[in-house]
């Protein structure tokens, strides 16, 4: 299934998987999320936003981009969004916006009620990924420090992962009830959720863009 990939502004990754980008998905930047994209080597294929915040104004002229006015209501974030949902694409990533500004990156999280959670979301401090109700991850390097956060501000989830230093079973995840720097234990980690939510597995990384 083809999916949107879209580079925000804020707190990008050194690095993305080297099979990130998949025949048929879509690149999108939201303003200077361009920037993160052109060092990443990602090609991008629309830029959104009113581009106050990128250096690069000059190259993305000559790219495909939507111009928002300066005076909004909405972010540069949740213009991509939704032109992502527009164009079809029920999935996709999200690469930067995991830092620098407290509200903006609060901002972001509440987007995801309206327009659903990426299905992963890497910053230049953690990766994330999206567990619907099952999910088993492969550990490398066990253990390995772990955090449980819900990808919802609103949704109730209930979580169980055994295989780690605190075993969860059932735990009432929440904004209230984050589950902060457990360990995995062994090479494989199975995460199990009920409820109406999901929610995110975060792996903190130790490098960044600058």
């Amino acid at each position: 299934m083809s999916k949107a990939i879209i580079f925000t502004g804020g707190g990008a990754p050194s690095r993305l998987p080297a099979d990130l980008l998949q025949k048929d998905d879509m690149v999108i930047a939201a303003d200077s999320g361009y920037e993160a994209a052109k060092a990443l080597g990602f090609p991008v294929s629309l830029c959104i936003g009113d581009f106050d915040s990128t250096r690069f104004f000059s190259e993305i002229r000559n790219m495909k981009y939507e111009k928002s006015l300066s005076e909004k209501d909405e972010s540069d974030t949740e213009l991509a969004l939704r032109k992502a949902a527009s164009l079809g694409f029920a999935n996709y990533i999200l690469v930067g916006g995991g830092g620098f500004r407290m509200d903006h990156l609060f901002s972001t999280y509440s987007l995801f009620d309206q327009y659903g959670p990426p299905a992963a979301w890497y910053t230049a401090y953690e990766s994330l990924y999206l567990v619907g109700t099952y999910h088993r991850f492969e550990i490398e390097n066990p253990p390995q420090t772990v955090s449980f956060l819900p990808a919802s501000f609103t949704k109730d989830v209930r979580v169980t992962a055994k295989q780690l230093q605190w075993p969860l079973s059932h735990y009432a995840l929440s904004m209230a009830t984050i589950s902060l720097s457990n360990r995995a234990e062994s090479p494989i980690l199975d995460v199990f959720t009920t409820g109406e939510g999901k929610l995110f597995m975060s792996f903190p990384v130790a490098d960044k863009l600058s």
